[in-house]
C-alpha cells in the first residue's frame, strides 16, 4: 500500500492532480528545495492535502501508521452480519455468567435460574436462563415437525438467540451459528388452542417426560454412579471447593428432570468457605459445576434411553418358529 519512496515534488503534484479514483495509495515525496517531507493519503478516497514533516523518520512512521489504520478499517468492513451476531450473542452469554457471579447470592440465584435448562449445554443454558423460568424450547425447524404447528406465526415470538447447528455439509465438520429457540410455554401461551399440540410436541422431544419418576431416578443415579460423582459430605474434608461444586451440578442435574422443585441454597459452611473467594474463582467454580451437571443429564438420557430399549426388547413377543414337516 506504501508506495516507492523517493518521489519528486513534481510526481507528488501529478498523484495529486489525478482523480480520486486512480493512483490510490500513500505516497512520500521529499522537497529538495525545502529539505521537507510529504505524505499524501489517497486510500479511499481520503486526504487530498499532503502532510508536511521536518524528517524522513516522521514522515515514514506517520505513512505506516495511516497504511495500518486502514488495513484495519478495512477488515473491520468485512466481517458479516453472522460473525458479529455470533460474537455478540458469546458476549451476552459470558455478561450473564459475569453478573451471575459477582457474589454469592447472586451466585445462588444463577443456579435456580440456569437448573430448568442445563440440558441445552453451558453457553445456551446461561442464555436460556434469562428467559424468566420458560423450559421446553426448540428451533422453529423442530416445533413445525408436528403438522398442527406448521402455521404458527413465529415472527410474533419472541424467541430466545442461542446458538444452532448450521446445515450439515458432507464431508465437514458441524458448524455453528446464531438462531433461535422458542419455549413451550410462549408458544402456549400466543396460541391456546394449540397447547395439546405444543406439550405433546415437547413431550416427545423429551424423553425425560415421558419416563416416570422411578424411571428417571433410576437413569440419574445410575449416570452418578458411572460418572463417579460424590456426595459433598463425602469429599468435603478433603476438597470442599470440590464439595461445593458437587452440590451445584447435584442440583442442576436432579432440578433439570424434573426430580427437585426446590430451590437451590448454600449452606452457612459452603457460604464462609466461599467468602475468601474472588468473583474469578467463583465464575470458574459455576463453569465447572455447569459442564459436570450437563455431563450428568446427558448420560442420564442415554440410560434412560438404552433401559427403554431394553424393555422394549423384553416386551416383544417371540415368534414361534414353523414346525418342520
Amino acid at each position: 500500500m506504501l508506495n516507492p519512496i523517493g518521489l519528486s515534488m513534481q510526481e507528488m503534484g501529478r498523484v495529486m492532480a489525478s482523480p480520486a479514483t486512480m493512483d490510490q495509495g500513500i505516497y512520500l515525496a521529499h522537497d529538495l528545495d525545502s529539505n521537507q517531507y510529504f505524505v499524501l493519503d489517497r486510500l479511499n478516497n481520503s486526504d487530498q492535502q499532503p502532510f508536511e514533516f521536518e524528517t524522513f523518520d516522521e514522515a515514514y512512521s506517520f505513512a505506516k501508521i495511516r497504511e495500518r489504520t486502514t488495513m484495519e478499517k478495512q477488515q473491520e468492513k468485512k466481517v458479516s452480519p453472522a460473525e458479529i451476531e455470533r460474537f455478540a450473542t458469546s458476549r451476552k452469554s459470558q455478561q450473564i455468567l459475569k453478573d451471575g457471579t459477582k457474589d454469592i447470592d447472586s451466585m445462588e440465584r444463577l443456579v435456580n435460574q440456569v437448573s430448568p435448562v442445563i440440558s441445552y449445554g453451558r453457553v445456551n443454558s446461561l442464555l436460556l436462563s434469562q428467559a424468566h423460568g420458560e423450559q421446553d424450547f426448540m428451533t422453529k425447524q423442530a416445533w413445525t415437525r408436528n403438522q398442527g404447528l406448521q402455521d404458527v406465526n413465529f415472527d410474533q415470538l419472541n424467541g430466545v438467540k442461542v446458538f444452532v447447528p448450521n446445515p450439515k455439509q458432507q464431508g465437514q465438520p458441524v458448524t455453528f451459528g446464531v438462531g433461535k429457540m422458542y419455549s413451550a410455554n410462549e408458544l402456549a401461551a400466543k396460541y391456546p388452542a394449540k397447547s395439546p399440540q405444543v406439550q405433546a410436541m415437547a413431550s416427545q422431544r423429551n424423553l425425560m417426560k415421558q419416563a416416570s419418576q422411578n424411571e428417571r431416578v433410576g437413569a440419574m443415579v445410575g449416570s452418578l454412579r458411572e460418572l463417579q460423582v460424590p456426595k459433598p459430605a463425602w469429599v468435603w474434608s478433603k476438597n470442599q471447593i470440590h464439595a461445593i461444586q458437587t452440590h451445584i451440578s447435584r442440583h442442576m442435574a436432579f432440578a433439570s428432570v424434573g426430580l427437585t422443585d426446590t430451590p437451590f441454597h448454600f449452606n452457612q459452611t459452603e457460604r464462609q468457605v466461599m467468602a475468601n473467594l474472588k468473583p474469578d474463582e467463583l465464575k470458574e467454580m459455576f463453569s465447572k459445576s455447569m459442564g459436570l451437571a450437563s455431563k450428568i443429564n446427558r448420560t442420564a438420557n442415554r440410560q434412560l434411553y438404552q433401559m427403554k430399549n431394553q424393555q422394549r426388547t423384553i416386551n416383544q413377543p417371540v415368534q414361534a418358529k414353523p414346525k418342520e414337516r
